[in-house]
Order: structure tokens, then sequence, then C-alpha cells
């Protein structure tokens, strides 16, 4: 978006965790800045060398880790203004969360925070006692003219649901999502199992998303154990993911962290039901019985459940 405004953007990356990247428009510039060490402290110098050398004088920072060693390296400095918006909102680990403690002991009044949600706002002011004066909340947006099937091929439609191998009257629940374990395709994958065997309801579940390899693996060892390897479907990642939206009669989510999901939007775009699990900004998304249901986390049997 900020590139279709003219924006000249640059983006650093901290670590080696670069899967995304392939998914960043053509013309924007990434840099890697790593440490050297585990006590290199001088990668902030680092960091402000190339923001300066860039002529750069806004900074967004998407996790608390590039928050603090940004804040590190401009600590005094009035003429670079810092956002802070984080992508994630629980911890995943004890010791992440210390971390964060420490972190965002160094918010002052010229940081802003952009939340994406109140659920978000209202769990980072509690959990780490923070207070900041600059905050926004903005949420997560799309866009709706192209998430419409007025742009679906209907011959596609056909086409896909044929290499899937799935008939006519059987159900498709989709879940668009990285493939990680926050996002718990686990559950997903036995909320499918109770619908076959307690429900009588032969549906599909198709995973479109890429992600760690050792956890997909893991996946598909349990759709071996559980014979369903007929009604899960790995897709990989998709350019397009429209046709699946279009084919599909059910969207889930059914992770264990989440804070406002763009897929989730983007199914409500295309009418579908969302069966989300409530977390991070699920509740302002869902008023249960109109437009989804709200599940427990991590339980298939919540997940499963016939509420019609």
């Amino acid at each position: 978006h900020f590139k279709n405004k003219n924006y000249n953007i640059h983006i650093i990356l901290l670590s080696n965790d670069d899967e995304l990247i392939k998914e960043v428009p053509i013309g924007i510039t990434v840099t890697k800045i790593l440490k050297k060490s585990r006590f290199d402290i001088l990668v902030t110098k680092r960091i402000k060398q190339y923001i300066q050398k860039e002529g750069i004088n806004k900074i967004i920072c998407i996790n608390s880790y590039a928050y603090f060693l940004t804040k590190i390296a401009y600590i005094g400095n009035k003429d670079t203004k810092i956002f802070v918006s984080l992508h994630t909102t629980k911890p995943f680990s004890r010791k992440s969360y210390l971390q964060n403690i420490i972190y965002f002991r160094f918010i002052d009044n010229q940081d802003c925070f952009i939340y994406i949600c109140k659920n978000q706002r209202e769990y980072l002011r509690k959990k780490y006692w923070i207070n900041p004066k600059n905050e926004e909340i903005i949420y997560n947006g799309i866009d709706t003219e192209y998430f419409s099937l007025k742009n679906v091929d209907s011959k596609k439609l056909q086409e896909f649901k044929e290499n899937l191998v799935i008939k006519n009257k059987e159900q498709i629940i989709i879940k668009v999502a990285r493939i990680q374990s926050e996002k718990n395709h686990e559950a997903a994958i036995n909320a499918l199992n109770i619908l076959h065997t307690q429900q009588n309801n032969k549906a599909h579940l198709v995973f479109a998303g890429n992600g760690n390899i050792n956890y997909i693996n893991s996946l598909k060892n349990i759709v071996k154990a559980l014979e369903l390897e007929n009604y899960v479907h790995f897709i990989g990642n998709q350019s397009d993911v429209r046709p699946y939206y279009a084919l599909a009669d059910i969207f889930t989510l059914t992770s264990n962290s989440e804070t406002f999901s763009l897929s989730a939007l983007e199914a409500m775009a295309f009418g579908l039901p969302c069966s989300l699990t409530n977390i991070g900004g699920a509740s302002e998304m869902i008023e249960e019985n109109v437009n989804g249901l709200l599940t427990e986390p991590n339980n298939p049997t919540s997940i499963a459940k016939d509420r019609k």
C-alpha cells in the first residue's frame, strides 16, 4: 500500500527468517542487519547508520525486538518518528513475555503505538502495564473489490474442484494461514475427524499456505493416522486464493495466537461463514450466528460442534 502511494520503502530484517520475502513487491529494498554474536550491541549502531544513510525519518517496528533495538539506537532523537505496530499479541513463551516487559519500558511520548484491534490494545495494556501517550487503533482491511465473486472465473472453479477430487455435494472447509505451530492446523484436522466419525459429515479441509516443513510433515502423519488422506488437501501458497474462497462452504481459523486476521476478512468478502477460535480480534469480527461462530482455542470438540 505504501509503495502504491509512492513512498520509498525499505524493509530491514533482523534475522535470517526471510520466508515471506518472495511476497514483497518488486521495487522495495530489503536489507538484512544481523547481530554478529549473541552480545553484539553494535547492531543498533549499524541499524541507525543504515537508516540515516537512506534518509529515512519514519520507522515502523512490527515486533517488540525490532522496537527495542531501534529505540536503543535513537534514544534522545526527536527527528525520527518510531511507530510500533505489533502483528502478534500473545507471547509465545515465558522468555518472550519477560523480554517484552523490558522492551516496552523504553516507550516514551515520542513513540506512536498502532493497535490492530481493541482487544489487542486492552491485552497489551494489561499484560505489560503500558499506556502510550500516542496511540491509534487501525483495523486490518482488505480490498473488497478484489476479493469478490465477480472476479472469479466460473470455469476455473470447476477445474480446481476436479483437481482436488471433491464430489459436488461434499462440503469444503478452507483455512488460509501460514503453516506454523501457533496456527494450530492440528486442531482443524482433529475437528474434521470428529465431523467424519461422529457427525457423518464427509467434509474436506483445504490448507492454503506454506510454512515449517517439519510441522507440515507432522500434520501429514496425523492425517495418515486418521485415514483422512482423501479429505485433507495441502495446496501450498497460492498467488490467487480467490477461487478457493469461491469454492468453499466454510472458512476456519483454529489458531492459538491471532490478532486480526486478513484471511478471515477475505473469506467474509466472499460471504463465507467463519468459524474462528475466540482469540485476538475474533470477537470484534464475528457476530455469532450472523456471520459465523467463535470456538474455544485448542479444543477440536468445540470447533466441530454442530450449532446450526
